[in-house]
Parts: C-alpha cells; sequence; structure tokens
C-alpha cells in the first residue's frame, strides 16, 4: 500500500508543486485584491468595467465611450463585467477576476511546456514566469495584459497542435483583448510562409498555401469586423488618441527598441535568465543526451520570431513595460524548455542548474523597484495615496480649493477608484496651480519639474506628508490663503 502511494505521488509531483505555487499566488496577491484602483487600472480600465456592469455587458464599441474603452476591442471588459454580475459589483471582485486569469496563464504554462516539451519544462516555465515580478504585479490589475498572456499562450499551443477550429475561437479572442494581438496573428502568416523551405518534407501545394493563411488569418478577419463596427459607431476605426501617439522617427524608433531590450532580458533579474539560456545552449551542444524533436525546433524559432516581431512593432508607438509580460511569458518558457533539454541526460547537473534559475529570479521577484505596475512597489503607491486621502477627509480639506496632480486629482471626484473612505467627493479641485489654491498635493509618482518647482515655492508649508517605501505623498498649505 505505501509502495502504490509513493508511485501515485511520484507520478503527480509536478502537479503538486504547481498547485503549492497557486497556493502561494494566491496568499501573495490575496491583501492586494484590497487596495483601490492605481494607474491605467484608476482611471481608464477599472472605471469601465464597473460602467459596463451597470450598462450591461457588450463586446460591441458602442457598450462604452471612447474615453473609457481609449478605442481597445471590450472582450475583456464583457469578462470582467459578467464576472461581477455573478458574484457581484465591487473592486475585490473585479481584481479577482484578473487573480483567476493569472491561476489560469500559470497553469497554461505549464501544460504548454508539459505539452510540446515535457513536465520538467512545464514546471519550470511555470516556477519562473511566477517569480516574474510584472507578472506578480500584474495578477491582481484589471489590465489587459495577463489576459492577453494567456490567450497568447494558448494561441501558439493550438496553432502547433493544428487544432484549427479552437485555434480560430482563441486567437478572434485574443485580437478582441487588444490590438497587439495581432502582432502574434502577423507572427504566425511569417512563420507559416517560413515553414514552406524549413520544412522537410516537400508537400505544400499552392491550395493547402491559401488554406492554411485563411485559417490563420480568421482572427484578423474578426478584428476587421470589430473595426469597421468602430466606425460605423464613433467614426474612427482606430482610437485617435493612440494614432497621436506614434512617433515614426529614427530617433524615437531606435529609442524604444533600446528601452526595450531593457524590459526584456535585463531588468528586475532577468540578465540572470539570459545568461542561464546562453550557459544551456552550450550544454545542449556539448553535452550528450536526447535532441528536439524537428518539431520542437520549429515551436522555438517561432517563439523567437515572435518576440522579434513584438519587439519591433511596439517601439512603433508609446510603451509601457506591462506591455511585455506576453513576450517574457514566451521568453521563460523557451528558456525552460532548452534548459531541460540541455543536462536532461545529466540530472546532476540539470537540478542545480534550474534551481540556480529559480532562485536568481525569487531574489529579484519581492523587491520594489519603482512606483510602476510592473513591479511590487506599485503596492506603497497605493497605500500612500489612499492614507494621504484619509488625511485630507479628517482635516476637512473636501471644499476647500485644491491643487493636485493627475492621479490624485481623479482618485479625490471619482468614488469607483477606491480611496474616499465615504464616497463624498472633493468639490472644488483644480489641475493648474496658482497662488488663488488653498492647499496643494503632490507626489512623487507624477513628479516632473514642474510639480517640483510647485512644492518649492516659499509661500507652501508642508502640512502632511505620507511616505512608505519608493512612495510618498505631500500635502502643502498656501500661506497666502490660509491663516
Amino acid at each position: 500500500m505505501k509502495i502504490m502511494k509513493h508511485q501515485w505521488l511520484k507520478g503527480y509531483y509536478h502537479e503538486l508543486i504547481l498547485l503549492l505555487v497557486i497556493i502561494a499566488l494566491i496568499v501573495i496577491k490575496l491583501p492586494h485584491l484590497y487596495l483601490p484602483y492605481y494607474g491605467d487600472e484608476g482611471f481608464a480600465f477599472g472605471p469601465a468595467v464597473h460602467l459596463m456592469y451597470q450598462n450591461g455587458p457588450t463586446i460591441l464599441p458602442g457598450g462604452l465611450e471612447p474615453d473609457y474603452s481609449y478605442g481597445h476591442p471590450l472582450l475583456f471588459h464583457f469578462l470582467v463585467a459578467s464576472w461581477m454580475k455573478i458574484f457581484g459589483e465591487s473592486i475585490v471582485v473585479a481584481k479577482s477576476f484578473a487573480l483567476f486569469v493569472s491561476i489560469l496563464l500559470l497553469i497554461a504554462i505549464f501544460f504548454t511546456g508539459k505539452t510540446l516539451f515535457n513536465k520538467d519544462a512545464g514546471l519550470l516555465a511555470a516556477i519562473l514566469l511566477f517569480f516574474q515580478p510584472i507578472f506578480l504585479a500584474q495578477s491582481s490589475f484589471v489590465l489587459l495584459e495577463a489576459f492577453l498572456a494567456l490567450l497568447g499562450l494558448l494561441t501558439i499551443l493550438l496553432f502547433f497542435q493544428k487544432k484549427w477550429l479552437l485555434y480560430s475561437l482563441t486567437a478572434s479572442a485574443l485580437v478582441m483583448t487588444k490590438e497587439s494581438g495581432l502582432f502574434l496573428v502577423f507572427a504566425l502568416c511569417i512563420w507559416q510562409l517560413m515553414d514552406v523551405f524549413l520544412e522537410k518534407e516537400s508537400h505544400y501545394s499552392a491550395r493547402k498555401m491559401i488554406n492554411s493563411f485563411l485559417i490563420i488569418l480568421v482572427p484578423a478577419m474578426v478584428f476587421g469586423l470589430f473595426l469597421i463596427q468602430q466606425k460605423l459607431t464613433w467614426d474612427w476605426f482606430l482610437f485617435p488618441g493612440r494614432m497621436e501617439d506614434m512617433q515614426l522617427t529614427y530617433d524615437n524608433i531606435s529609442r524604444n527598441l533600446e528601452h526595450i531590450r531593457k524590459i526584456i532580458f535585463f531588468i528586475h533579474g532577468r540578465n540572470w535568465l539570459v545568461i542561464g539560456l546562453l550557459f544551456s545552449l552550450v550544454g545542449y551542444y556539448f553535452i550528450p543526451g536526447k535532441r528536439f524533436t524537428w518539431h520542437q525546433w520549429k515551436l522555438i524559432w517561432f517563439t523567437t520570431l515572435f518576440i522579434g516581431i513584438f519587439w519591433f512593432m511596439s517601439s512603433l508607438n508609446f510603451i509601457s513595460n506591462r506591455y511585455f509580460l506576453i513576450v517574457i511569458t514566451m521568453l521563460v518558457l523557451l528558456i525552460a524548455a532548452i534548459t531541460v533539454q540541455a543536462f536532461q541526460g545529466k540530472k546532476w547537473l540539470l537540478f542545480p542548474v534550474m534551481i540556480a534559475l529559480v532562485v536568481s529570479q525569487s531574489i529579484f521577484a519581492f523587491r520594489h523597484y519603482s512606483t510602476g505596475d510592473d513591479n511590487l512597489g506599485f503596492t506603497d503607491v497605493v497605500e500612500v495615496h489612499r492614507d494621504a486621502v484619509q488625511y485630507m477627509e479628517k482635516s476637512n480639506l473636501r471644499n476647500t480649493y485644491l491643487y493636485a496632480h493627475f492621479l490624485m486629482l481623479y482618485n479625490l471626484q471619482h468614488p469607483i477608484s477606491g480611496y474616499l473612505s465615504d464616497g463624498q467627493v472633493f468639490t472644488n479641485l483644480t489641475g493648474i496651480y496658482t497662488d488663488s489654491v488653498e492647499y496643494a498635493v503632490i507626489s512623487n509618482v507624477e513628479l516632473g519639474p514642474e510639480l517640483d518647482s510647485i512644492r518649492r515655492l516659499p509661500h507652501l508649508e508642508l502640512m502632511h506628508r505620507v511616505e512608505k517605501g519608493l512612495a510618498w505623498t505631500e500635502i502643502y498649505e498656501n500661506r497666502l490663503k490660509v491663516e
């Protein structure tokens, strides 16, 4: 009986470790579900899903005003609003959907690695993804990136498994989540063309090629229908504000390419993943062992192609670090697969290398690097802003003439963001400083030369400062107006 139990445990220890990882994620993120919205989540996506909840879930462009949708497809908003229809409307419930998606992403990367390579690769990929600061941060944000990464991963899996109906559905959901999902479809088109030359058996006919491209382009057709509907609804295909962000100059593209390179391969300890990848490639070619199959090699080369295409296409527009969660997800899967394959013939070397990779990422996972939404430092900003708002409420500043920066202005005007303790808004706010204001609220999250010069004005006296980690908020009293 003991032997049978041991054999059962041995057969499922990968899944048990994955379960422990998922439990760890839930324990870490549970407190974050109770935090107010922050950043793009606070003034765009969070309010948008609540508005859709109130008006009724829909994926049609008319379901949200452009000021809330920013021209994005509305599948994600539809799903969060539907989730709240089931479990109730609140910030906690909305954020729990993001956590649920992130759990699915861990399961999906394990299953993809297990299916296309082996269980060791799948488990290592899941653990490495878990320890990415961007994943830990985004797993409670009501934003598109974790859902996009999940759908992107499943799209690649289904494409290489040639499950065309499921591919069409998943890839269509991908592009109906965010426009950048088209980068993956574009990569698949290029890959299909390359595959004609890579395939050892020349079995492609013109008819088969056309059929293949028609299947691959199903999601592009779905997105095209969305754009037509958007044009009919709002009289534009793509959100004008985003189109204005595009700066197609050599200097801008070059600068963005360099910035994206650092995001994907170097910051938050990912330089150690790159070093591990190079070490594993050396091991693969010099240590005898089982080789990748031709099908697995094609997947590796496609993943590399996709990372390159996403890297370049993203450089043409406004970028934020969190946009690259989908690329980082593919990168850790690639690294895990090559590492396991390189050393699986030498278990005494494989496990130390795997442990070294995991440890190298765990060291950086929980650090607070900045006030951005790509690491856990965001919690400092949210708590500081919340405490500052509570101080102003207790100090009866709700009806005073008060200057604040953009994010704080929104927090003080919109109860839905989660910062106002009683739901009562501040009534006399401005985002333009003049000496007629009575109080000024300044945070380092949006600190620039203009804000910094305001806080140094001699007639502004520091009234209160809230600080945690890298975040701080200062409340000033204007001595010219307040006696």
